[in-house]
């Protein structure tokens, strides 16, 4: 085969297997759109100056839960980041209809727990800097803060694509949604698999894509 032409078999096939992951990635998505359990969580703005950016709306949906469960390894759990290395979360949902993380752990544990594996989580001390007395000494703080449980705080996924002539009225609703004195937002996912996608903002009950 002459050098060209095996230069552009090379192309090709390197095109064909960067179509294929991408296509991968895009039925994954839709099976988990089209077939998960729906899940809903309180939002606010990721950013209440500028919540809209390009063609997707971004909101911040955190959770908090001390309830984190012995770890496969036999370590004790520790103050780190973690980047959507390996912690998955369980989901309960609450009778108001909305869901919470009810357990971490460093794998899914059997049963009928609905796990996923967030976008990121983060371990530290259920007491932070900001709940510093005015009058408490660093030390006395320190301690304080050594002897609080330890928290994972969950973060979701952030991100809804949308039509870009909707997306102004859609941040303009989410900025009044999101006020102290708004109705709120819901965030709506997808999970399956240990996967979970957003699908959609609602504001009083009504989707941001039908404002």
């Amino acid at each position: 085969m002459k050098p060209n032409m095996k230069k552009t078999a090379f192309v090709l096939a390197a095109l064909a297997v960067q179509c294929a992951a991408i296509g991968w990635l895009i039925w994954r998505y839709e099976d988990v759109v089209r077939n998960g359990v729906e899940v809903r969580f309180k939002c606010s703005a990721y950013d209440p100056s500028d919540p809209f950016r390009g063609r997707y709306l971004r909101v911040s949906v955190t959770e908090s839960c001390t309830n984190l469960l012995e770890r496969s390894n036999g370590q004790e759990w520790d103050t780190y980041y973690n980047h959507n290395k390996g912690l998955f979360a369980e989901l309960e949902r609450s009778a108001d209809g909305l869901w919470f993380v009810a357990a971490v752990a460093d794998s899914p544990q059997d049963g009928n727990g609905l796990w996923i594996k967030p976008k990121r989580v983060h371990v530290e001390h259920a007491v932070r800097w900001s709940d510093k007395l005015d009058d408490e000494s660093y030390e006395d703080f320190t301690k304080r803060c050594e002897d609080s449980p330890l928290m994972a705080v969950v973060s979701m996924p952030d991100q809804l694509f949308m039509n870009e002539r909707l997306a102004p009225v859609a941040e303009a609703a989410l900025r009044e949604a999101v006020a102290p004195d708004g109705k709120g937002a819901v965030a709506v996912y997808r999970v399956k698999d240990g996967e979970i996608v957003i699908t959609d903002i609602e504001i009083d009950g009504k989707s941001v894509s039908r404002l």
